[in-house]
């Protein structure tokens, strides 16, 4: 076997193999809609329309209202304990940390602090083995953050704040904190870089959060159904939130229209398309894709699912049989030949009425002589 045989099968090997693993990969990505990533709640300091913010009793509220995260304030108090306190306080005062901690069970905290307390905060959580408890929102450059966790024996959970508004900058920050597990995009620009789809796909493989609790941070965009669904279509799969019952209501929404959606996709799939015509077949088509698409796509929002259920449900209840279409096609369809037969017709119709008026006239004038 001469060496460019040997070449040109390497090369067709190659080609079948890459082929067949396109193919796979095809036939996994088929099903991808059925369960994807759900969408995550943050209550912004607990339960505040019934109680004290950071206050013991709107942590737990809002956890048992069903808030996947409670994000709170911790300071230090004049003791030299880490407390939850309101960041209006003068006087740091609340439950300790610690406390807290052994409260929330399973759920987990989100802390905001002062970046100097970092240390201690993470002393206490190793402490008390609950590092797995409580992610650390540290607002610093991403350079000192991969420094800071790189230095701990365990790593603790981190969220990255990204507020630049330099795409370049971004870009690197995505970089440097790609081990994270979760990042937080803010900005004060309507239009700034961070809200574009392109730069979040950099986060693609972890969580996205956007802190609908302030306008300044998200963009001047309400806390509210327009606010969530504009921000979800963006890639942002976790909401921090100080509407936190009415968040929880959308996020339910959005589980059952999903599921509405996929059971009538399932439906609409199972329609043997050849008894119907040509138009609502293509049709009934482009609506399954879109439907799959919004599906595959991780979290959508509410506005998204309905919009395809709607659609979807549309092209099968408008589905046309063949000789229906077929009939209406033939009476509708104006061709040339049927243009001059109408005419010549139309003439001859014409002609006649004319032949007759002309023998009655004739036929008159003959009487009256």
């Amino acid at each position: 076997m001469t060496k460019r045989i040997k070449v040109i099968l390497s090369i067709i090997f190659c080609l079948v193999l890459g082929g067949s693993f396109l193919l796979s990969a095809y036939a996994e990505s088929e099903n991808s809609y059925t369960m994807p990533e759900e969408l995550l709640c943050i209550s912004y300091r607990g339960d505040t329309a019934e109680y004290e913010s950071n206050s013991k009793e709107a942590v737990l509220s809002a956890f048992l209202k069903g808030a996947d995260f409670v994000s709170v304030n911790i300071r230090k108090s004049d003791s030299g304990e880490l407390v939850l306190c309101g960041e209006n306080k003068s006087e740091a005062e609340g439950i300790s940390l610690r406390e807290m901690l052994t409260l929330t069970e399973e759920n987990v905290l989100i802390l905001d602090f002062d970046t100097a307390l970092k240390d201690e905060i993470y002393d206490l959580l190793k402490a008390e083995n609950a590092l797995s408890k409580a992610y650390l929102r540290i607002k610093d450059s991403a350079s000192n953050i991969s420094e800071w966790i790189s230095s701990k024996e365990e790593e603790p959970e981190v969220i990255g704040v990204c507020s630049s508004f330099n795409v370049f900058t971004v870009r690197s920050f995505a970089k440097k904190l790609s081990y994270l597990s979760a990042v937080q995009m803010q900005s004060k620009n309507h239009f700034n870089v961070m809200y574009d789809k392109i730069c979040n796909s950099l986060y693609k493989d972890k969580r996205v959060i956007a802190p609908m609790y302030d306008p300044d941070l998200c963009g001047q965009r309400s806390d509210s159904e327009d606010g969530w669904n504009d921000l979800i279509k963006r890639n942002f799969t976790v909401i921090e939130t100080n509407n936190l019952e009415a968040f929880i209501d959308y996020k339910n929404n959005e589980i059952e229209l999903r599921k509405n959606l996929v059971a009538l996709l399932e439906k609409a799939k199972e329609i043997i398309p050849d008894a119907y015509s040509l138009v609502s077949r293509e049709n009934l088509a482009d609506s399954i894709e879109n439907a799959e698409l919004i599906l595959a796509d991780g979290v959508a929002s509410c506005d998204e699912l309905q919009s395809a259920q709607s659609v979807l449900m549309l092209a099968v209840n408008n589905l046309t049989l063949k000789q229906g279409e077929d009939t209406q096609k033939g009476a509708l369809n104006i061709t040339v030949g049927k243009v001059t037969a109408t005419i010549l017709v139309g003439l001859a119709i014409l002609a006649a009425q004319i032949y007759t008026y002309k023998m009655q006239k004739g036929k008159k004038n003959k009487e009256k002589t």
